[in-house]
Order: structure tokens, then C-alpha cells, then sequence
């Protein structure tokens, strides 16, 4: 015996049912990945992870004078402070609880780059 195929007036809703869970498949994903790169005595390193630890949000902090491979990536980013605090793929040198808010509500994605007018020659 063949298969049943679908009626034809159930094609269009699957169609668009299909759409709809490929359009949320990223927000499912869980929330994005963040990393701190910190030092021992600092005290803006120990509030950003005291932020994140009352939001319920996972982390995984890199002690960047304990741990040559975390030094060697914090230097990649061209920043010279700590914390440098990466969510998903928003990178923020410093302590900033609105800009971890931001991101996070972003989901670790960052702004795409505003063009840049130019005037005259």
C-alpha cells in the first residue's frame, strides 16, 4: 500500500510550521556563551562574576596570571584591563553591568557595524 501523502490544504501550515521552528531554532539554542578573563585581586573581576552568579547566568572565568594559553587569548582581543567579559561574540573590556545586560538580552550577538558617511574627497 503507498503512502498517504498530506492533503493539499495542509501543505501551506506545514510549510510554514517548518519556517517558523527553523526561525526559532537559534533562540532555542540556550543562552550564549560567556567567559571572563579576570585576575585574582581585582575587584571589578569579583563583581562581574558576583553579577553573573545572581543572574543564574553560566560562565567560565579565565585567571589570566595563573593560566598562560587564557593570557595568550585575552591578548588577542587587544585589550589591556580586567575583566574582559565575552558573551557569545560581544566583547566588553571593563565592568558594565548595562552592556552585560545588553548583550545578554541580544544573545551574544553583536550590532552589525553602522556604515560610516563620507562627505567630500
Amino acid at each position: 500500500m503507498p503512502a498517504k501523502l498530506l492533503p493539499r490544504s495542509l501543505v501551506p501550515a506545514v510549510v510554514l510550521l517548518v519556517a517558523l521552528l527553523a526561525f526559532e531554532a537559534p533562540a532555542l539554542a540556550g543562552p550564549p556563551k560567556v567567559e571572563l578573563f579576570v585576575t585574582s585581586g581585582c575587584p571589578y573581576c569579583i563583581r562581574a562574576k558576583a553579577y553573573f552568579d545572581a543572574k543564574g547566568v553560566p560562565y567560565t572565568a579565565f585567571d589570566i596570571e595563573k593560566d598562560p594559553a587564557a593570557n595568550m587569548r585575552f591578548q588577542k582581543y587587544g585589550v589591556r584591563g580586567v575583566p574582559l567579559v565575552v558573551i557569545g561574540d560581544v566583547i566588553i573590556p571593563g565592568f558594565s553591568t548595562a552592556e552585560f545586560d545588553k548583550a545578554l538580552a541580544a544573545g551574544g550577538k553583536a550590532a552589525p557595524a553602522q556604515p560610516k558617511m563620507v562627505f567630500g574627497n
